[in-house]
Formats: structure tokens, sequence, C-alpha cells
């Protein structure tokens, strides 16, 4: 297998997880968004009663649907991949000349086989009975079961709202930020240890595929009579484990060396390494050691990111990071969206995503990794737009936080200056952004994916001439495509989109330069 159907293997079970959690986390936003229209203590007290006997049956419902698919996928993962892999040494069988029991005849296989498909299936039965979230009180981590958090987030929103200590949009949002802060999680009792629920799903299909793997390939080994093994090589192993992969060892020097039955070595926790039979003089290695050698030295090379240092393992860890918060940040807006949330606080959430998405491709882009966009888009929340803006109250002068910027934040100097250059704005939406938090950002502009045609202008887009004309013509571009090949497209491959924006403005903004010069 390659890496990337190794990674693959465990889409499915994450995204049914994501999906999990994105079911629970939006039907406690439409609760207290229903509940938040009742007036009286007396009546909530009622509803409250009824509210909470009908989110656990919800739960109920949702928990098991997740087990269905999650079952049902690990079940066909574990007998497909593991009968091909078990194929794939049929031909050292027969220039060995030693004979094999076909896959499906193969009890012992189909027994192991079982065995450890029930023992997976319990580990996501104990997931979907362990689920809840963390929270921080008084300087401590605090884990609450799903049915105590959504008492406790209702009671508390109510209790605001009902007292005039706060009002609804500000109970919504501090709800939702408590929850994408966690994210639904199951806790290991026995150790304390808390795991987002992609994770634990994650962890529980690849710890089974691994044993599977293993003793198939011990099995196989015993049968050719050889107690030689190479293990596998990917890119972006951890640095305990560069140091052994892609080398051939007998079974003691897998324990001993690769640590093979420890948690941290060879097959255990989120370890994508695993060893097949090496028969001498018949088998060929995949890699050579010199190779290998060159290959370590190129991860280890160090590459630097906004004054930070990066090997190929670290930069791996901070993309899951990067795409860690954006499915948070994609949750947050799509349960703003929701809760009917206010302009500003919508507005905010998109900008701070579409800053993300932004550094996440310079990123990879200086660490030369691909992006990994079905790792962000898995969450099953589809396209959330991150441009859609709309106009705050409008001031007629820089003031405040915006004094120091050249350009007045009118839409005559956008006009004047867009006269100047030649560059056409009679087809767009002009719209300028003074929301201060925009300030923060390190982009100038954005366009609206769903009103297509209009553009945001931020307060850095007014630093100076040549920024404002440069993010016209930018954003100018982000339109065009929108027209020629529609919203979900250009979402989709939106590092292609942006890329070709850049060129766009470099290129228009040379010759509008040279015109206005001339």
């Amino acid at each position: 297998m390659t890496q990337g159907e190794i990674e693959g293997l465990s889409i499915i079970t994450e995204q049914a997880a994501s999906r999990l959690e994105k079911e629970i986390l939006l039907d406690i936003v439409r609760r207290i968004k229903i509940n938040s229209e009742i007036t009286s203590s007396a009546e909530w007290q009622i509803q409250r009663l009824r509210q909470m006997g009908v989110f656990d049956e919800y739960i109920k419902s949702q928990l098991q649907t997740y087990l269905k698919i999650t079952e049902k996928e690990v079940e066909n993962l574990y007998r497909d991949v593991v009968r091909n892999e078990y194929e794939k040494f049929d031909s050292i069988f027969k220039e060995t000349g030693v004979t094999r029991v076909p896959f499906l005849e193969n009890e012992e296989m189909q027994k192991l086989i079982e065995a450890i498909l029930q023992q997976t299936k319990n580990k996501f039965l104990n997931i979907t009975n362990t689920l809840g979230f963390i929270s921080i009180q008084l300087g401590k981590k605090t884990f609450t079961s799903l049915a105590d958090f959504f008492q406790k987030t209702l009671d508390n929103a109510m209790l605001g709202i009902l007292t005039g200590a706060f009002d609804y949009n500000t109970a919504l949002v501090k709800a939702v930020k408590e929850m994408t802060r966690s994210g639904i999680r199951t806790i290991d009792y026995a150790t304390g240890r808390s795991y987002r629920v992609e994770s634990a799903s994650r962890t529980a299909l690849m710890t089974g595929f691994g044993q599977i793997t293993g003793l198939m390939n011990e099995q196989t080994a015993k049968m050719l009579g050889v107690n030689d093994y190479e293990v596998t090589f990917h890119v972006g192993a951890r640095p305990t484990h560069q140091i052994w992969q892609g080398k051939v060892y007998n079974y003691e020097e897998l324990v001993d060396i690769c640590g093979l039955g420890n948690a941290t070595g060879l097959c255990g926790i989120n370890c994508y390494h695993w060893y097949m039979p090496f028969v001498k003089g018949v088998s060929k290695r995949n890699y050579t050691d010199s190779w290998l050698e060159e290959q370590i030295r190129k991860e280890n090379r160090i590459k630097e990111y906004k004054g930070k240092e990066y090997t190929t393992y670290t930069a791996l860890q901070k993309q899951r990071s990067m795409e860690l918060l954006m499915r948070k940040q994609r949750q947050e807006i799509v349960m703003l969206k929701e809760g009917k949330a206010n302009e500003f606080d919508l507005i905010a959430a998109k900008s701070r995503y579409r800053s993300t998405m932004q550094q996440y491709t310079d990123f990879s882009k200086k660490m030369d990794l691909p992006q990994q966009n079905d790792r962000i888009y898995m969450d099953g929340l589809g396209k959330v737009s991150p441009g859609a803006l709309s106009k705050p109250k409008r001031k007629e002068r820089n003031t405040g936080a915006f004094k120091g910027i050249e350009i007045p934040m009118q839409k005559r100097y956008v006009e004047i200056f867009a006269k100047k250059y030649g560059v056409r704005i009679d087809d767009m939406i002009v719209k300028i952004q003074r929301n201060e938090e925009l300030l923060n950002l390190f982009f100038a502009g954005s366009t609206d994916y769903d009103q297509v045609g209009r553009i945001d202008l931020f307060p850095n887009a007014f630093t100076s001439e040549e920024q404002l004309i440069r993010t016209i013509i930018h954003e100018r571009c982000h339109v065009l495509q929108l027209r020629k090949y529609g919203k979900y497209y250009t979402q989709e491959n939106l590092e292609k989109m942006e890329e070709i924006a850049y060129r766009f403005e470099e290129f228009w903004y040379n010759i509008v330069r040279r015109r206005v010069q001339q």
C-alpha cells in the first residue's frame, strides 16, 4: 500500500465522527435559539424538562447512526485490505515452491480477522459511551458528559437572558466558542486523557489494522520458513521511527530495535509503518540504505516560516494543527449562522477562517507539502463561504484606529482611483468594511462567494494608492472566476484560483501603472 492509501484508510470513519459532532453541536444551537424566545421562568422550567428528554433521544439516534456506519466500514476495510495484502505474496510462494492456503479457506486468518474486528467494534462502542466536552473551570480542565453539558449550557444561556444579564447573541457566541474550543471528545477514564472524537475513531481503526497486518505477515513468514521482515517507509515519519524504517530485520530485532509491541514503537499508536516477510535471495528491498540516508537528510533539513524552523515531520504536525483549526472555525461559522448571530460576530468568524486558509496555503507551499483539503472538508459542513461580509455602520472619514491609513475609506475615493488607473468597477458591488478587528488581517479584501459580483475592501486596502488598486484588481479576478466557474468549483480549487489571482494582479497592475506614468 502507498502512503496515501494508508492515510486514506481512516477517512470514512473520521467523516462519520465529524458528521456526528456536527449534528450534536447544531442541535444544541437550535435548542438555545428556540428557548431564547421564552419570556417567563415558569415557562422555561416546563420547556427545560421537555428539551432534556428530546435531546437525549436525539443523541441516541445519532450515536446509533455513527456506529452503523463505522462498523460497516471497518468490516469492509479489514476484509478487503487484508485480503489484498495477503494475496500480494502469491508470487513469492510460487518462487519458493511453498503452497499456501487461499485466503477464504485460511481458518486461522478468518478467526484472527473476526477477533480483531470485534475488538475494534468494542472500541467504537466505548467511544460513543464516553462522549462529552472539556471545559476550563478555575484554571483546570473538566470533562462533562453530553447530557450534562447540554443542561449546563442551556441553563446558563437562559439564566442570563431571563435575568437581563446578557442578550441572546452574547449567550450564543459564548456557547459556540466553548463548544468549538473543545469539540466533542471521548475520555479514557483509566488515564483521564480525552481525545477528539475523529482522532479517537482514527486511532481505533488504525490500531486494529496494524494488528491484523502484523499477525498476517507473521503467519506468512512462518509458512515460508523465514524470520526476516522488511519495515515499510513513509514521508514525515516521527524522528524515533526514521532511524529504523525501510530496513530489513529479524523478528527479535523488530522488538528490540523498532519497538514492536510498544505503544510508541512499530505498529504502535498512530504509527503508519508495518512489516512484511522478507525471503533472502528472493525478495528485493524497496529502499537502499543510501536512499534512506539521503531521504532522512532531506526531511531533517530546516525550513523557516515566519521566524520558526521546521523539519518535514514538524511541518506535517503544523499542517494537521491548522486543518483542525479550520474545522473548528468552519463549525463556528455554521453554528453562528444557524443561531442567527449578529453580523459583526459572523464577519469576525469568517475573517479568521479566511486568514487561516491563506496561512495554510502559504505554509504548505513554503514547506513543499501537498494541501490535505480532504481533511479540512471531512466535517460534512459543505462549502463555508469565507468572504460573504456585510457592511457595518459607515464612517465618513478615517478616524480612531484608522487614523493612520493614507487613503480615506470612502466609496468616492475608490471610484476616483479606479478611474485614474482605468480599472473597471462599474460591473461590481464594492463594500467598504470598517471593523477594527479587520486591521489584524494580512489580506486587504474579500470576494463574496454567495453574492457574485460583490467585493469587500478591508482597512488595509487603503494603506496606499498601489495597495488599493492591487486589491481591486485581485478581487475583480475572483469575481471573474466565480462568473465563469461558479461558487463550488472555485472554492474546491481555492489554491489554484488564488495563484491565478496573484498573477492577474501583478500583470494588470504593471500595465495600469505604466498608463498613469505616461
